[in-house]
């Protein structure tokens, strides 16, 4: 179609569309009607379907995040339970081992047990032969002798002490006697005296009373009258000093008031104070929290992702570490923990994000600190396994064969690139080139002839024959392991090998070695920031002396910063990083069937890095979700404790305006009280000084009766008080006379006691020294028939002497030899028992092990699912998107129609029908027609607008059949 049938074919569709508006408006209608019904039930299915994939996603993305904390955590189990695994069957063979040697020392130790029993035996009997042949007659009766003069002379010993004692309490008694007979003298002397003052006394109290009685006959007639005025004089007295006191109280009590009301206008407004910036305080604290919530919110989205991904990547990496393992033709193995490889990259690694430089004495300690507890657990993890096919290879380590050499570097170098693949470094390569450079730089080595002059590394062989290789002296660096030469196998050459490179990784004080061995202590990185390639080689100098030093020597080829280098002309520096490819070959490598070459093992490092950088992006991640999970946490306690700050001041504010009002409505009551007793104080003073007066005049005019009176009773009360004090004296003098009375009795009664015991003590001394007497002669006659026996039959006790002695010693070989069997049994049985124990270890371990790798299969199947189910899910959100355009999309349609249909409405029925008669394109030939023309009158609105919408973006276009298909 022309350019001019594309006109024509709008004007039509505008046409067709005015036309059919006018004419069939019911019929439109109820099209659009049915129509929006369709659309309308889609829709609702499609919002209830993403509803549901929302509800998925969320529950997915939950079990996800879940299940990959799981799966991280069982793997973590399981380095552990493998590590622990390996630990314990060395452990299990090491004491394995240790059971043949046990065995037979218990077996040995059983041997000389019998024979020391035997040997006793016949000694126990040779012994008691003797003994019978001894008689003990003369022995028995010295022995009874002796014990008989023994107990003799204890019981004299204590009549003595006994007669002493009695004799020391009968002086002791006496004295005693002496000094109650004389204090009851002094009492009888003061009694008498007591009694005379007593009878004086009581003839004063009768004066006095006599006296009393007489003056008090005068006095009565003016008694009540003066009474009267006293009380009425002591009355006015008090009154007035009760209004001074209740005064002084209230004019305190007002001050009192005045200053707390003062205080509490103050804590009003300080309380105000604190209210309003605790408020402004609240409303910081809520924004903070709602910041905060928003922020971890999203960061925990972020974490959600990255553990999807790691989750994902740990499956790959142990998908490829089974296979790189399955490859592996060698048993031995160096593991590195994640702590291992976590703490060695932050202290050694110069390109790790945090890498800290141990520049002072502070983070030196720290950094060995850190550095000896993660080396002591892969020291313990990683043991050589003995082999028995090699240790049955004798070699000799000053003359290696070449393929003894080739194979002892291809065995190290393998573990060399196992420690650097778990480090996440790329292999280092073998060649003959570098095989040869080592091999020639332990021969400078060997021109010494003890190995241990060489403190460190011998410079001069390394720098000669570097010379010799074409090596810049910025391109090579050394490793070394100084040892004794004990090696007759092959196995003992690589077990050699192992140690020294597990003891450079894991050493005590120093990881110079291990950081040489990982590339981590020198930048093996070009200026295209490329890894550049390092050769190595493995070599052993001898002496000797039985010193063996082995040497791994490595060669970086930086071949992109040499060339940059020489295009500059810079010649010094092109010369320290040469490698001349003429002199040192880098062509020939020798394979070392690990990860040099092995694409499982690249790709191994290749999910081994992407694992660790998702785990750096985890561990950052945990760390902001901690820290604003912890702020979060701070946050909302501080609104709480800024609310309950509030509430509490609130109150606090309520109850000091409430107990001010209260305060300021006493101290209007004590001012009143204050102006009433102020009041009330010229009429007191004036009633004290009348009453004081008239008691005054009174006084005086009967002044001589009066005094009389008082002069008479205080007379009379001095008296009885004298008879009283001399009434007590007697009493506590008879007291004290009959106390000291009862106590000479009790001392004489004492006394005659003791003297009757001490007669009847010295008759038994005395029948005791007699017998004494008799023992010793009965001792004298014992010992001398003794010595006579003795002397007749000395042989005899000298071979029974001999003959205890060889007993003695014969039991103690007994005791040793059973105390030597005891340990070796105990040894024997300990050792059994621990190896079993290890066995049930190792097989609980491997049950472990095979259960936490089902639950990790089971939950990366788990989170593969839920991976599935949110994948799904985006074509819903897709369908929903594209819904809610069409969605807009009609409602423009929508509002184009309510347009064209109130236009119509103008229009005339001369131009509806010009407008129907003579359409612009024929309906006759219906190929290049629109899809709502045809003889059959089925035009809608809508459809017809539709048709508008198109032509008038261009896909109204029909050039052929072909392209309108297309369009």
């Amino acid at each position: 179609m022309k350019s001019k049938d594309k006109l024509l074919y709008v004007s039509a569709a505008v046409l067709a569309a005015g036309s059919v508006a006018g004419v069939k408006t019911t019929t439109v209608k109820a099209a659009e009607v049915k129509q929006a019904n369709v659309n309308a039930n889609s829709k609702l299915d499609l919002n209830k379907a993403e509803k549901q994939a929302v509800a998925q996603d969320k529950t997915a993305q939950g079990q996800i995040k879940q299940d990959t904390a799981s799966v991280q955590k069982t793997q973590d189990q399981v380095k552990q339970d493998q590590a622990a695994k390996t630990q314990a069957e060395t452990a299990k063979t090491e004491a394995q081992n240790t059971l043949p040697a046990k065995q037979e020392a218990v077996n040995t130790a059983q041997t000389n047990l019998d024979n020391a029993k035997q040997d006793l035996t016949q000694a126990q009997a040779e012994n008691k032969d003797l003994h019978t042949q001894y008689d003990t007659t003369a022995e028995n009766a010295v022995h009874t002798a002796q014990d008989a003069e023994k107990k003799l002379d204890q019981k004299v010993n204590d009549l003595t002490g006994q007669v002493k004692t009695a004799q020391n309490k009968q002086n002791d008694l006496l004295n005693q006697r002496t000094s109650a007979e004389s204090e009851i003298k002094t009492n009888t002397e003061t009694l008498n005296n007591v009694n005379e003052q007593l009878n004086k006394a009581q003839t004063e109290a009768a004066q006095a009373q006599k006296h009393f009685d007489a003056v008090q006959k005068d006095y009565a007639p003016t008694q009540n009258e003066y009474d009267v005025k006293k009380s009425a004089a002591e009355k006015a007295a008090s009154d007035l000093k009760q209004n001074e006191d209740d005064l002084a109280q209230s004019q305190k009590q007002l001050a009192d008031l005045q200053t707390k009301n003062n205080d509490l206008a103050k804590t009003v407004n300080d309380t105000q104070s604190q209210l309003d910036n605790a408020n402004k305080d609240l409303a910081n604290a809520k924004t903070d929290l709602s910041q905060s919530q928003a922020k971890l919110n999203d960061v925990q989205k972020q974490s959600n992702d990255v553990n999807g991904k790691l989750s994902q990547a740990i499956v790959k990496r142990d998908q490829a570490k089974s296979a790189l393992d399955s490859q592996s033709e060698n048993v031995q193995k160096i593991i590195i923990t994640p702590e291992y490889n976590k703490t060695f990259n932050k202290w050694y690694n110069i390109h790790n994000p945090k890498h800290i430089s141990w520049n002072t004495k502070e983070l030196k300690d720290k950094m060995t600190k850190e550095m000896q507890s993660v080396s002591a657990v892969e020291r313990s993890m990683n043991k050589y396994q003995y082999n028995a096919k090699d240790a049955s290879r004798s070699i000799n380590v000053r003359n290696l064969t070449n393929d003894e050499q080739i194979e002892v570097n291809k065995f190290g170098i393998n573990l060399i690139n196992q420690v650097r693949s778990q480090i996440g470094k790329k292999p280092m390569i073998l060649t003959t080139g570098s095989m040869a450079f080592a091999n020639d730089v332990a021969k400078g080595y060997e021109k010494h002839d003890d190995l241990n002059s060489i403190v460190t590394h011998d410079m001069k062989s390394l720098y000669t024959t570097a010379k010799k290789y074409g090596l810049g002296i910025n391109t090579w660096t050394e490793s070394s392991f100084h040892t004794v030469n004990l090696i007759k196998s092959m196995n003992d050459l690589k077990q050699l090998i192992y140690e020294g490179i597990s003891n450079m990784m894991f050493s005590t004080y120093e990881w110079d070695h291990a950081a040489g061995i990982t590339s981590l202590s020198f930048d093996d990185i070009s200026m295209d920031k490329s890894i550049m390639p390092t050769y190595t080689g493995i070599s052993f100098a001898t002496d000797n002396h039985n010193n063996i030093i082995m040497l791994i020597d490595y060669v970086k080829d930086d071949q992109h910063t040499y060339q940059s280098f020489a295009n500059l002309n810079m010649a010094n520096r092109v010369e320290n990083i040469k490698v001349d490819h003429d002199k040192f070959n880098v062509k020939d490598v020798i394979p070392t069937d690990n990860l040099d070459n092995s694409q499982a093992g690249q790709v191994y490092a290749a999910a081994q890095n992407e694992v660790n950088t998702l785990q750096g992006q985890k561990n950052s991640l945990d760390e902001q979700i901690k820290s604003l999970t912890d702020h979060i946490t701070q946050s909302q306690n501080r609104v709480n404790d800024l609310t309950k700050t509030i509430n509490d001041l609130s109150t606090k504010l309520a109850n000091a305006k409430t107990e001010q009002g209260t305060v300021q409505g006493q101290i209007s009551q004590v001012s009143k009280h204050v102006d009433d007793l102020k009041a009330a104080q010229p009429a007191l003073v004036q009633a004290r000084d009348n009453t004081a007066k008239a008691l005054a005049d009174y006084e005086q005019t009967h002044a001589t009766v009066l005094n009389d009176y008082n002069n008479a009773k205080s007379q009379l009360e001095q008296a009885n008080n004298k008879l009283q004090s001399a009434t007590k004296a007697k009493d506590e003098a008879e007291k004290v006379l009959n106390q000291n009375k009862a106590k000479l009795a009790n001392i004489n009664q004492e006394l005659a006691a003791v003297k009757a015991q001490l007669a009847d003590l010295t008759t038994k001394l005395s029948d005791a020294k007699s017998s004494q007497t008799s023992a010793k002669a009965n001792l004298e006659k014992a010992q001398a028939d003794y010595d006579n026996y003795v002397n007749t039959h000395k042989d005899l006790i000298d071979s029974i002497a001999k003959s205890d002695k060889e007993l003695a010693d014969k039991e103690e070989a007994v005791r040793v030899a059973q105390a030597a069997y005891d340990k070796a049994s105990q040894e024997y049985e300990v050792a059994k028992k621990e190896a079993d124990k290890l066995a049930d270890k190792v097989k609980n371990l491997d049950q472990s092990i095979a259960k936490s790798q089902e639950n990790i299969k089971s939950l990366n199947n788990r989170i593969a699912s839920n991976t599935q189910i949110i994948e799904h899910n985006k074509q819903v959100h897709a369908e929903a998107a594209k819904l809610a355009t069409r969605k807009a999309f009609d409602a423009q349609i929508n509002k184009a129609l309510d347009n064209v249909v109130y236009g119509t409405k103008t229009i005339s029925q001369h131009t509806a029908k010009a407008a129907t008669v003579k359409p612009v394109v024929s309906t006759k030939n219906t190929k290049h027609a629109l899809p709502q023309t045809g003889a059959n009158d089925k035009l809608s609105l809508f459809a017809a607008l539709a048709g508008l919408s198109l032509s008038s973006i261009g896909l109204g276009s029909l050039v052929s059949d072909k392209k309108r298909r297309r369009n």
